[in-house]
Formats: structure tokens, C-alpha cells, sequence
């Protein structure tokens, strides 16, 4: 990611201009002027790499082909937001966070693709509170819970060119793959999951905790990425399937759909403390990423 103009544009956080004088083309907000004594603030942008490329936005979308998104900084307004209880106890403060900081206003945050949303959140989080982000994790071996320090800053995207080393998968002209699964045979057409798509798996997750059914993520999430079953779009089809598919293609197609998925690469070397145990961990987002104890 790359700051954009902004120590012109911003300075010291005060940037004295006459009244009325033109703004920065590449701000997201004009100037404001403070009473009248010529003073303004002005937002600081950055431009973030977008793991998806672009490439899976339908032509017409402002971020078609387009590999990077600008955002501004995060203010007290966002903290605001992030801070509300309202909005936490709905569920919506993340999603009212992005939708701010994101200077075209043009972009439907919610169906942005959930890799380019995590891109988005690393930069602002590291932006506001900084690179240093420490987080309580488990040791995958030993599973002691102990501080790990993660630096944001060495995040980067995962390449979109994963898929090409898979054996039985094809990226498809409309963007989808397509997954020959291999005990059934069966051939499985998935589209990417966007923020609302993550959204709705929440809430149906939480209906059935309320009504106290089993849980079932693991089946809705495949609901809902998982748009053809051997050329079937019927919901009913997909549905009937995923609850008869067995275990082994269940895993294949999970682990295949994540290796396929443009996301950020946030893996980083974790050495426990208690019984050296060295292993890449990804980075958490805990309940601290955005409201840190100091």
C-alpha cells in the first residue's frame, strides 16, 4: 500500500489555506475550515492492493480490473462507529467502518469480495493504532495460550494464480470454478464469497442458535458459495446435494475453495514460548484489532 500525496495534504494534521481555495483532487472530503481562522483538517488517503485484482468484479463495477482501492484514514468518526453499541450489538459496525473509510462512494461495500474487505481492514487497523498488533493465541502443539506480537505491515495478497496448479479445477469465463470432486465424480460450479455472502452465513448461523437446532457452517457456508451442481442452478438440487455429499469430496472442496479464494497472505512465523514449537500463524482478528487496550 502507498500513501497518496499526503504529506502535502496533511502535514501536522492542520494545513492553513484561504477560505474558498480549491482541494486536493485525490481527498475524499473537502477541507473543513475551523471557525475563522483559515485553518483546515484534511483526511489522509492510502491506496491498498486489492487481492482479487479486480478480476472478479462484473464489468461495470468501479473496481473492475482495477488492482487497488483508496482509503482514507481512520478519524474519530470511525472510532465512533466502531465504538457503538448499537451498531455492535446489530452486528454492523465493521461494515459501517469500511463503508466510511472507502473514498468511492460509487463501491457497494457490502458485495465487496471478503479477501479485498480483509485487505482493506489490515491497512486501516494499521494505519490508526499502527504495524504492531498483539494478540492472544494457542500453541497448535501444546495449546498454551500466550501474547504473540504480529507485524502488519509484511501482509501481502496471495497470488490469483493458485488454482493453476490444481489438479481438476478450471476458472470459468464467468469468473466461477468449476471442481470435479473426486469420490463422486461430481462437477460443482463455486462463485467467490462477498461480505454479504459472509453476512447472511452470520445470520443464519445465529437463527439456528436462537432456536437451538444443531449448528451447521459448514453445510449453509457451502449453500451459499456452491451455485451449480453438474450444470443444476436449482437451489433445491445444490441443497439436496451438499446434504448427501460424503465426508472425503466435503473436504476436498473446502480445502480447494479456500486455495482458489483471493485473500491476503497474513501467515507469520509464531515460536512458542513454553515448548518451542515453531509454526506460521495467521493473524487473529480478535476482539482487540480494532479496540485495543491502549
Amino acid at each position: 500500500m502507498s500513501s497518496r500525496n499526503n504529506q502535502d495534504r496533511f502535514g501536522s494534521g492542520l494545513e492553513e489555506q484561504p477560505l474558498g481555495s480549491p482541494t486536493d483532487a485525490g481527498t475524499e472530503t473537502p477541507p473543513q475550515s475551523a471557525g475563522n481562522s483559515g485553518l483546515s483538517f484534511v483526511v489522509p488517503t492510502e491506496v491498498v492492493e486489492i487481492p482479487s485484482k479486480g478480476i472478479f468484479y462484473p464489468e461495470g463495477h468501479p473496481l473492475c480490473g482495477s488492482e487497488t482501492i483508496e482509503i482514507k484514514h481512520m478519524t474519530a468518526k470511525e472510532e465512533d462507529i466502531l465504538t457503538s453499541k448499537t451498531l455492535l450489538k446489530k452486528g454492523l459496525a465493521l461494515d459501517r467502518m469500511i463503508e466510511s473509510i472507502v473514498v468511492d462512494k460509487s463501491i457497494n461495500t457490502a458485495n465487496l469480495l471478503s479477501g479485498d474487505r480483509n485487505a482493506i481492514m489490515m491497512a486501516a487497523r494499521a494505519s490508526a493504532y499502527g504495524e504492531d498488533y498483539t494478540a492472544s493465541v494457542s500453541c497448535p502443539s501444546c495449546g498454551e495460550q500466550q501474547n504473540h506480537e504480529f507485524n502488519l505491515s509484511e501482509i501481502s495478497c496471495l497470488p490469483l494464480d493458485r488454482h493453476e496448479s490444481l489438479e481438476n479445477v478450471s476458472k470459468l469465463p464467468n469468473n466461477n470454478f468449476e471442481i470435479l470432486l473426486p469420490r463422486t465424480g461430481v462437477k460443482v460450479e463455486v462463485k467467490i464469497m462477498t461480505g454479504k455472502d459472509e453476512k447472511e452465513l452470520l445470520k443464519k448461523v445465529e437463527k439456528r442458535k436462537r432456536e437451538k437446532l444443531s449448528e451447521n457452517m459448514l453445510t449453509q457456508q457451502m449453500s451459499l458459495y456452491i451455485v451449480a451442481v453438474n450444470g443444476d442452478i436449482n437451489k433445491r438440487t445444490v441443497s439436496k446435494f451438499i446434504q448427501a455429499m460424503p465426508a472425503f469430496d466435503s473436504r476436498y472442496l473446502r480445502t480447494v475453495y479456500k486455495a482458489i479464494t483471493p485473500d491476503i497472505d497474513s501467515a507469520q512465523e509464531f515460536m512458542c514460548q513454553t515448548c518451542d514449537h515453531v509454526a506460521d500463524l495467521e493473524v487473529p482478528f480478535t476482539t482487540e484489532f480494532f479496540w485495543p487496550k491502549s
